[in-house]
């Protein structure tokens, strides 16, 4: 039986918990067992409900693997002890590197990850990426109907993630303003940034996109033919849907634990401008992945935390997002190259790849 403590809700490492440990059942074994993290899963189903009643035989001498971040790691006991904390800076705090040096083994979900944890002192990292369902994300539309389609619309991007610095929200915006500053242009954004933890953050966007011209209607922002769309509520089912209304994303982090967001959009076939730092660069993969969709971040920022991130040059992405509106079947042309990256990081993949660790770390 292997032991799982971990959250089970909708932000990134929720999803991330549970997907990995539905295709651990379904792949691996049954002999699952969850304790919800910090208290109970924000949904259930028949499944869950099985490894939380498993988790009533719970044994100290079984395997237990913790999903979350650093300080609840010293709430959960078993044997071995694993730990796979979410993090996204290049420093780990002194607090957290206590307890992750009692752990017996640790997973990351990237090389960036385990090259962090061991340039710490952490050892017994092993590797374990997160993936995404391809029966949830593969691609709807045929190049010619997306073609059709950006002849009614426009060009249409998509940028799915939490308003916040690390993410580079109020870059992407200014950048896409910047780039349609022409009122003729006919172009899309789908700006699904919400933050449960910031109650206001839909102010900052509101000002800046008053500034710039816009109109409000609700969530809808206009400016001649340039339309952004910024809903004021989480998407909480078919994320597919989201990206499927673009025909481009826009990710621009200074750092990422894995970033499940680009990974799904880019299984459905969908070009992204993207950085390629921390995390993510495994799934990004040099020689594959097309130059022309990656964002330079050749220096350095400080964080509040320590430590630094990796921003964007503002000009690049205004002038690739023009690359786009300019010519925009050449990138589409390119989304063979993206799938092709991302092919091989399913959660079944995932769900091998724990296997695999665990029969390293003594666990049979």
């Amino acid at each position: 039986m292997i032991q799982f403590f971990a959250p089970i809700n909708d932000l990134g490492y929720g999803v991330f918990s549970h997907n990995l440990i539905r295709a651990f059942d379904e792949h691996v074994s049954k002999e699952v067992s969850l304790f919800p993290m910090p208290l109970k899963p924000d949904f259930s189903d028949a499944t869950i409900e099985r490894w939380i009643e498993n988790g009533k035989k719970f044994r100290r001498d079984q395997p237990s693997l913790m999903i979350f971040q650093g300080p609840w790691l010293n709430r959960f006991t078993g044997s071995p002890m694993i730990g796979l904390p979410i993090f996204e800076l290049d420093v780990v705090p002194e607090y957290d590197l206590c307890i992750f040096k009692t752990l017996d083994a640790m997973i990351q979900a990237s090389h960036w990850g385990k090259a962090v944890l061991e340039q710490h002192g952490v050892k017994h990292v092993h590797v374990v990426p997160g993936g995404y369902d391809p029966a949830a994300y593969f691609q709807e539309m045929t190049l010619e109907q997306k073609w059709e389609r950006i002849q009614k619309q426009g060009v249409s991007f998509v940028h799915v993630g939490k308003w916040e610095p690390r993410k580079s929200s109020e870059e992407i915006l200014r950048c896409f303003a910047r780039a349609t500053a022409d009122p003729k242009m006919r172009a899309n954004l789908l700006f699904h940034v919400c933050n449960p933890f910031d109650p206001k953050w839909f102010e900052p966007i509101r000002g800046f996109l008053a500034q710039q011209g816009f109109a409000q209607s609700g969530m809808h922002f206009m400016r001649g033919e340039t339309r952004i769309l910024v809903p004021q509520e989480r998407f909480r089912t078919d994320t597919r849907k989201l990206y499927h209304m673009a025909e481009f994303g826009i990710w621009a982090s200074k750092a990422e634990g894995w970033n499940l967001p680009l990974l799904e959009c880019l299984a459905c076939g969908i070009p992204c401008l993207t950085t390629r730092n921390t995390a993510h660069q495994d799934y990004l993969s040099p020689g594959i992945y097309p130059d022309e969709l990656l964002l330079s971040t050749n220096k350095t920022e400080p964080t509040r935390e320590g430590g630094v991130w990796w921003p964007i040059h503002q000009e690049e992405l205004t002038h690739k997002i023009q690359a786009i509106l300019a010519d925009p079947m050449k990138f589409l042309l390119l989304e063979s190259h993206c799938l092709a990256s991302v092919k091989d990081f399913t959660w079944k993949n995932s769900a091998l790849k724990l296997q695999e660790a665990l029969k390293r770390i003594g666990v049979s």
